[in-house]
């Protein structure tokens, strides 16, 4: 009977545990500042519509709209606004979990940031977990004169939904002329990054 009721107590206390890994609770209880567009009330809204499988716009505090376009328990994937996306995703970290954000602004060309944060929203060091790639381990031979065309940094993120992968890609040359953008692109490749359980890594 005792070990009955252990076990018993046991569930119960994983049942409990559950809520606060997954990406839903987490993504409504949030700090303003990692979602400083959506109030609590609009995201539990988000949640709402992507769990009754609708992609229904709510509005947010720049008088625009947001969909959530993505939910599982452990990826989201949110339209903040026109012109920009936020991708969450938990990454197993031991016997917790790290919380990955990215976000990406798009221009004439998408341009993303990454930054990590513990179960309780407290912010890690990214450096401790991801290095951003340099330009040139994009290109897929050593052409000075492309590294040269190649002068800023722009570099989009993509996390996997089903993998703990995220993928870069360099988007410079959506800003250069055609001309100069057909001698770029066959020679650019995009860069996977596998979580390890500690950090992404390059591939």
């Amino acid at each position: 009977m005792r070990r009955f009721i252990l076990i018993l107590l046991m569930c119960c206390g994983l049942v409990a545990a559950l809520p606060a890994q997954n990406i839903r609770t987490l993504f409504v209880e949030a700090p303003d500042s990692v979602l400083p567009l959506l109030p609590r009330n609009a995201r539990e809204d988000c949640v709402d519509f992507a769990d009754a499988n609708m992609e229904y716009p709510v509005s947010n505090l720049l008088s625009g709209k947001s969909v959530l376009k993505k939910l599982s328990d452990d990826y989201l994937l949110l339209q903040s606004s026109g012109a920009s996306t936020v991708e969450m995703k938990l990454l197993p970290s031991g016997d917790d979990f790290v919380i990955c954000v990215v976000n990406t602004v798009f221009a004439e060309v998408a341009d993303s940031r990454v930054a990590f944060f513990d179960s309780n929203w407290k912010r890690l060091k990214t450096e401790h977990r991801f290095v951003f790639p340099r330009i040139k381990d994009f290109l897929t031979g050593d052409d000075n004169k492309i590294l040269d065309m190649c002068d800023m940094y722009l570099v989009s993120l993509k996390l996997d939904p089903a993998e703990n992968t995220l993928v870069a890609e360099y988007t410079m040359p959506g800003y250069m002329n055609s001309e100069d953008a057909q001698k770029v692109r066959p020679l650019l490749r995009d860069i996977l990054y596998r979580w390890n359980g500690t950090r992404f890594i390059m591939e």
